[in-house]
């Protein structure tokens, strides 16, 4: 059986850890030394005051190792979503190990699969979660080293004959949480200057055992937005369903919203918030008679009235929360049909006044919009509807924001055909761009 470690201070310091408690380096480098000597990691100090050269190296690399690891610790914990996490977990295991490649992968449970989400070198692999050297891992629990992996029957070659890499030695551990669940596996490939030693096998399972941590706790998150994700959107459809709308249409929007933002210079968190808080620009509609909603021709002056309402409706909804995304889906609400030149609705804002989560909805709604069916009308062409997005800027739409939307134009299109509506009725007959008035 592989390595366990067991002495005490070992547990303090991932006690400590776990529990949010901020250890300065020094204290964890303590803790993590007195756990090494008395588990053997290294032979003891002699009596004689000047220890061999051989320790004395010896001693330096751990307190290398042990600082990287402490350092890349860290980032681990502030990096809550696993895309980002897990490339973190592959540089800082390649640096600690020095190795020339490593890969993450993860456990699926549904299907009993194990893939890699990061591979250095681009590649992405899939195996049978009860199979090979990362299946054995697992199950055993145990760190396996491998010094020549074509001599070794475990190893399958099709894996470099696929990738154009050729395998000497490699080091695989299982990530497993505190309470024993194995969520999945790190290997490490080629170390540099020979094969894996014994107390890489040790380094390993310490790395190991904070990386299952991080990630573990990153795929909590990553649960806990996607229902939160799935609750937001199922409430924002009923608003949409009233309106022949799609959940299709919910999702364009945020996507384009998302990207747009981005491309404005917004940081990774507000733009995340944004993709969430969209979907809910239209959800005052459950406001609205659907006799409106429904409606086939054009609204009349009071029924118009009404529906200039539904933004009030939706914002009213939306108030008084402490929430951080109900608060920007609240301002979403209200301002979506504002427009830069003030002649919007309901309040008439104009410019910086409207909130830039606003202005950015108002514009991926409307491209929307255009190039989507409705039951007035039939979908713009690509290009009529660009001519409108962009003759609009100073008028109906922030100018920026047209910038912005320029320069993410061909990720916009690709979303657009990928969760395009399907067609269904034969659609009414084209309506004509320059009289079309978007509201």
């Amino acid at each position: 059986m592989g390595f366990r470690p067991r002495h005490r201070s070992y547990f303090v310091v991932k006690q400590k850890a776990e529990r949010g408690y901020f250890l300065s380096k020094n204290a964890v480098l303590i803790y993590l030394w007195k756990f090494i000597k008395t588990s053997g990691r290294l032979k003891e100090m002699p009596n004689d005051p000047t220890p061999p050269l051989n320790e004395v190296a010896d001693l330096r690399e751990w307190k290398r190792r042990l600082s990287l690891l402490l350092d890349y610790t860290r980032q681990m914990s502030l990096r809550k979503d696993l895309d980002s996490l897990l490339g973190v977990v592959v540089d800082s295991a390649r640096e600690i190990l020095q190795a020339e490649r490593c890969s993450v992968f993860i456990l699926d449970k549904k299907k009993n699969e194990l893939w890699s989400r990061v591979a250095t070198g681009g590649h992405t692999i899939r195996i049978p979660a009860d199979r090979g050297i990362v299946g054995q891992s697992i199950l055993e629990r145990r760190v396996i080293n491998i010094v020549d992996a074509y001599a070794d029957k475990r190893f399958n070659p099709e894996v470099d004959r696929a990738s154009g890499y050729r395998t000497q030695s490699l080091l695989t551990a299982p990530l497993a949480k505190m309470r024993g669940d194995v969520i999945g596996a790190l290997q490490v490939l080629n170390k540099k200057g020979g094969p894996f030693q014994e107390n890489d096998e040790k380094m390993f399972i310490l790395f190991a055992e904070q990386a299952a941590s991080a990630v573990a706790n990153a795929q909590l998150h990553d649960d806990l937005q996607t229902a939160y994700k799935d609750t937001i959107f199922r409430l924002a459809a009923a608003a949409e369903f009233k309106d022949h709308d799609t959940r299709l249409h919910l999702e364009r929007v945020s996507r384009y919203s998302r990207l747009i933002a981005g491309a404005a210079g917004q940081d990774e968190e507000w733009c995340e918030r944004l993709a969430l808080a969209s979907p809910m620009h239209d959800i005052g509609k459950l406001g609205v008679p659907d006799a409106i909603l429904k409606k086939p021709g054009k609204l009349d002056e009071s029924e118009w009235k009404e529906m200039y309402r539904h933004p009030n409706y939706g914002a009213d909804i939306l108030a008084n929360s402490e929430n951080e995304l109900l608060l920007m889906s609240e301002r979403v609400a209200r301002g979506h049909h504002e427009k830069w030149d003030g002649t919007g609705y309901p309040s008439k804002l104009k410019g910086d006044a409207i909130p830039l989560e606003a202005r950015i909805v108002a514009l991926a709604d409307v491209f929307d919009a255009l190039t989507s069916r409705r039951c007035y009308k039939s979908a713009f062409s690509l290009p009529d509807a660009l001519k409108i997005i962009y003759e609009g800027a100073g008028k109906h739409f922030d100018p920026t924001l047209v910038e912005a939307f320029k320069r993410v134009a061909s990720n916009i299109i690709q979303v657009m055909e990928t969760f395009a509506d399907r067609p269904l009725d034969p659609p009414p007959l084209p309506a004509a761009p320059k009289t079309y008035n978007i509201e």
